[in-house]
C-alpha cells in the first residue's frame, strides 16, 4: 500500500507540475497577444494624430512583456515627444540607447527636429549597455557568413548552402538553450527591425520555395512570435518565402509606387494595393490574426497616415515596394505601361 501511495504521490505531482508549466506558457502567449494588440491600438491612435492615447497604450503594451521592440520603444518616444512628455520620452530613449549597438538613426532622428545636443548627450552619458556583445558579435557573423558567395550560385551552390545549414543549425542549437537569439539577448538592431543573423531564416525560407526537403521554419518561427522574440510581420515575410500553399495565404500585403521621369506627379506619387476579394482578405486575415499582425484594413490605415505625415513613425506593418518603368519609353509609352501594371490595383491615397 505503501508503494502504491508513494506513486499516485508522484503520479500527482507530475501532474500538477506538467500544469503549472502549461498554464505558465498558455499566460505568456496571452501577454503578447495583448501586447501586440496594444501595439496597434497604439499605431492606430498615431494615425488619428491622438499621441497621448498612442502614448498610454504603449505604457500598457510594455508591462506586458519582458523587452519591447525597437520599433515599439521608437514610436513611443516619438508620441512622447509629439504630447509634449519629456520624461517618458528620454525613458523610452534611454531603453534604445542602452539596447543598441548603433544608435545613428535614433540620433540623427531626434537631433534633426526634437532635441538639443546637450539633451541627447545627457541620456548617451547614462548609457549601459544592456545586451550580450559577445553573442551579437557572432550573430553579425553568422550573418556575413551567410552572404559569402551570393550571388555567384552558377559556381558555389552547393557552398552556399552548406554555410547556411551550418548557420541554421547553429540558431536551432540556440533556440533549444535560451529561445530563438533575439533583442532580449543581442540588443536591438539599427534599422529597429531586423537582426543581422534573420538573414539565415530569409535565405532559408527562399530555399524551401523550390526544395521542400529544406526545413520548414514554421514551428521556430511560431514559437518565438509566441515568446516575443520576433516581429509577427517579419514571420509572416518568411511564411510567404516558403511558399508552402497548402498551409495557407500569407501576405505581407505590399504596396506600390511606379514611377518614371515622364509621367506625370499625380501618377508618380500614387500608392497601389492588391485589390483583393472579400474571401481572399478574410483568408489573409485570418492567419495574420493567428500570428498576432495587423489586419488588412490597419494596414491600409496606417499607409494612407504615413504617406501624409511629416512624423518618422515607423511601422512594421507596412511593405512599400518601389518599381522603375524602363526608362527609354516615351511619355505616351510610360502611361500606357503605368495603366497596364495598375490595372489590377486599388489606389490607397
Amino acid at each position: 500500500m505503501k508503494k502504491v501511495s508513494a506513486r499516485i504521490n508522484i503520479y500527482m505531482a507530475l501532474l500538477l507540475l506538467l500544469v503549472a508549466v502549461t498554464g505558465c506558457h498558455h499566460q505568456r502567449q496571452e501577454a503578447i497577444h495583448h501586447y501586440h494588440n496594444l501595439v496597434n491600438k497604439a499605431e492606430l491612435a498615431i494615425c488619428e494624430e491622438d499621441f497621448r492615447a498612442a502614448l498610454d497604450n504603449y505604457g500598457l503594451a510594455f508591462r506586458k512583456i519582458d523587452r519591447p521592440f525597437a520599433s515599439d520603444l521608437y514610436n513611443a518616444s516619438l508620441a512622447a515627444q509629439a504630447s509634449a512628455y519629456w520624461a517618458e520620452r528620454d525613458q523610452y530613449l534611454q531603453q534604445l540607447i542602452d539596447g543598441s549597438k548603433d544608435i545613428a538613426l535614433i540620433k540623427a532622428t531626434f537631433l534633426a527636429s526634437f532635441m538639443t545636443a546637450q539633451e541627447w548627450e545627457i541620456l548617451e552619458s547614462h548609457r549601459v549597455l544592456h545586451f550580450d556583445e559577445e553573442l551579437r558579435t557572432e550573430m553579425e557573423e553568422i550573418a556575413n557568413r551567410d552572404r559569402l558567395f551570393r550571388p555567384d550560385y552558377d559556381n558555389h551552390d552547393d557552398t552556399i548552402n552548406t554555410i547556411r545549414i551550418k548557420n541554421l543549425e547553429r540558431l536551432l542549437e540556440l533556440e533549444s538553450q535560451m529561445g530563438f537569439p533575439s533583442h532580449k539577448e543581442i540588443g536591438f538592431s539599427e534599422n529597429q527591425r531586423r537582426q543581422p543573423h534573420h538573414i539565415v531564416l530569409h535565405h532559408t525560407a527562399q530555399r524551401r520555395s523550390y526544395d521542400k526537403g529544406v526545413m520548414d521554419l514554421e514551428p521556430m518561427l511560431r514559437k518565438a512570435v509566441s515568446e516575443g522574440r520576433l516581429d509577427p510581420e517579419l514571420a509572416i515575410l518568411y511564411m510567404k518565402l516558403q511558399d508552402d500553399q497548402d498551409k495557407g495565404r500569407y501576405e505581407n500585403y505590399s504596396t506600390w509606387q511606379y514611377r518614371h521621369p515622364l509621367l506625370p506627379d499625380s501618377m508618380s506619387s500614387t500608392i497601389w494595393a492588391p485589390n483583393l476579394e472579400s474571401t481572399e482578405r478574410d483568408e489573409i486575415n485570418s492567419i495574420r490574426r493567428e500570428w498576432y499582425a495587423d489586419s488588412i484594413e490597419d494596414i491600409e490605415t496606417k499607409v494612407n497616415y504615413k504617406e501624409n505625415s511629416s512624423w518618422p513613425f515607423l511601422f512594421t506593418s507596412i511593405s512599400k515596394s518601389k518599381a522603375n518603368l524602363l526608362q527609354d519609353l516615351t511619355a505616351e509609352e510610360a502611361v500606357e505601361q503605368y495603366l497596364l501594371s495598375t490595372a489590377e490595383m486599388k489606389m490607397l491615397n
